[in-house]
């Protein structure tokens, strides 16, 4: 068990994903100073119509691109860990800070399916124009590996960070690549940056 604070965002981060944020609310302000200045992670969970989430993923501050003047703050922040939310407290300025389990994978991995996968993934990024550092696609094996370049629904990206069994979410992977295949004409790399 471990207390990070907590950032609902009406966006769910994946362990290995990078996201753009602009932080401007006091509570969160304080929250990243904290951050960058001890290297621990803060943990960003769904908040949407039916609440929060009680399962989120840690993330850990990769880069500062700009700090304000008035305390504002552009960072990009990678998904770590994902962690189940046993209990939250408020601060006084309203910041939640979670007392977190994080969730153990467990691997029992189908090599047909991890191969059937990565060759549908090389397919999608070959088409979206990705075509650097091939080796590194290649060498893919894990699921949340796969979707790196893909801009998923909120609720199949919960689903995924839910599912503790690896084989599970390479066939959820599976069956989303084999839809997008399917679509003659896609490919979109444009990302938005969400705000607090």
């Amino acid at each position: 068990m471990k207390d990070i604070p907590l950032f609902p965002l009406n966006i769910v981060a994946l362990p290995k994903e990078k996201i753009p944020l602009h932080i401007f609310e006091p509570r969160y302000k304080r929250m990243i100073k904290n951050s960058i200045n001890s290297g621990e992670p803060f943990g960003i969970v769904l908040q949407d119509q039916d609440g929060l989430k009680s399962i989120g993923c840690s993330v850990k501050i990769i880069n500062v691109i700009k700090e304000y003047p008035s305390g504002e703050f552009d960072i990009i922040v990678e998904g770590q860990q994902c962690f189940q939310i046993k209990n939250k407290v408020q601060e006084n300025d309203n910041l939640w800070v979670g007392t977190v389990s994080y969730l153990k994978d467990r691997y029992n991995i189908n090599e047909d399916l991890i191969d059937k996968i990565r060759d549908q993934y090389l397919h999608i990024i070959l088409k979206l124009g990705v075509n650097e550092d091939m080796e590194r696609h290649i060498n893919k094996n894990k699921s949340f590996d796969f979707i790196e370049f893909i801009n998923l629904p909120n609720k199949i990206k919960q689903e995924l960070i839910e599912e503790d069994n690896e084989n599970k979410r390479l066939t959820i992977i599976n069956r989303i690549f084999t839809a997008v295949m399917s679509i003659s004409n896609f490919g979109s790399n444009g990302q938005q940056i969400s705000e607090a």
